[in-house]
């Protein structure tokens, strides 16, 4: 891999993660443009760490509050249900958990199947249109005042969301926000625990790439591999304030248009 393509992939990867894109379906058409086919191993996990700083830099003090949550019931869980009533961060760790929950059965029920539909361009053009009406109808909900407090039903509908956003050109941001503005919640809440949402499943993808690096092979230097986690990093946190911005002023129907075009272009071309 040159360095061209390694800054390439990473600003896809960092902008596609968190704008309501699909990051699967941009890297599976844009690796078969740049004929990258598969990017090492290596590659593949620096760039997840890049946009996974990207999201600690925005979500910092919510992070910390999450551990401060986790670590408060590991020590005292005869107490669980106290601290979940009175602690924002345990509410925080408890209701990403559920909202984890429903990917990793995902994953393990249908890790084969999906991992079959990334080498199908026709199935991602065919899902970003499906991601763009996502898109749309969400744009179309119309905001209520906002729950007072999210739910731990509410976490395990959005978690049903990003479970849903595997396939490869359906949109893991665009979807957990549809669900959670479904579900009720403000346009502020659904984004920010979108995002919050991210981090176990990135940890999640970086766990399970472990075993692979030691067979792995390089197929860049160091200063190759660093341009493209960098360029995740830096794309990634700017992907992550502009979507906000456009939630916020309840924007999500430029991505619409967006993805019909680019999926209709795959379809077109496939």
């Amino acid at each position: 891999m040159d360095l061209f393509s390694a800054v390439a992939l990473g600003i896809i990867q960092g902008l596609t993660e968190f704008l309501p894109v699909s990051s699967s379906g941009h890297l599976v058409l844009f690796s078969s443009l740049l004929d990258v086919k598969e990017p090492s191993v290596v590659f593949e996990v620096l760039v997840h760490v890049g946009t996974l700083a990207a999201v600690l830099l925005v979500f910092w003090n919510e992070f910390v509050e999450i551990v401060k949550g986790f670590f408060k019931l590991v020590r005292s869980p005869k107490q669980a249900a106290r601290l979940y009533r009175s602690e924002l961060g345990c509410r925080l760790f408890v209701w990403l958990c559920a909202g984890t929950l429903p990917i990793v059965i995902a994953a393990l029920l249908f890790k084969d199947q999906v991992e079959a539909l990334f080498s199908s361009t026709r199935f991602v053009g065919f899902a970003l249109i499906i991601t763009g009406l996502i898109l749309f109808i969400a744009d179309r909900v119309s905001e209520r005042s906002g729950k007072s407090e999210q739910s731990l039903l509410d976490s395990l509908w959005i978690g049903i969301g990003q479970a849903v956003a595997v396939l490869p050109g359906i949109s893991r941001s665009g979807t957990t926000i549809a669900f959670g503005l479904a579900r009720g919640l403000s346009r502020e809440q659904a984004a920010r625990f979108s995002f919050l949402l991210s981090i176990p499943g990135i940890l999640g993808a970086l766990v399970l790439s472990i075993p692979d690096l030691a067979g792995g092979a390089v197929s860049a230097s160091g200063g190759v591999l660093f341009a493209g986690m960098l360029a995740a990093a830096v794309t990634g946190y700017g992907a992550i304030r502009l979507l906000l911005q456009v939630v916020r002023r309840g924007r999500l129907v430029w991505f619409s248009y967006y993805t019909w075009a680019v999926g209709l272009l795959v379809l077109i071309l496939s």
